[in-house]
């Protein structure tokens, strides 16, 4: 099973459970993981694992620098909701 195939798995799991976080994280990831793969080479090119996994960490240092910033600029609701998305991810 590819990365992209689980993240579907994943994604239809989300919605059966109603896991509203969990299905926006997953629907973010698999559209930041198509357009990687539009940016590499065209609108029907498939990211390898490698490539998959190279775009999540890239969605997960976004978080980590998001969580940072609303520390610093008190917003503890917003900081709480992109670590909820971290984990996730």
């Amino acid at each position: 099973m590819t990365l992209s195939q689980r993240i579907d798995a994943d994604l239809k799991e989300a919605m059966r459970a109603k896991d509203t976080t969990k299905l926006s994280v997953l629907r973010m990831l698999k559209s930041a993981l198509k357009y990687g793969a539009i940016a590499k080479s065209g609108a029907e090119a498939e990211l390898s694992d490698a490539e998959a996994a190279q775009v999540i960490r890239k969605q997960a240092k976004q978080r980590q620098d998001s969580i940072e910033s609303f520390e610093k600029g008190g917003r503890a609701e917003l900081a709480e909701k992109e670590k909820e998305e971290l984990a996730i991810l």
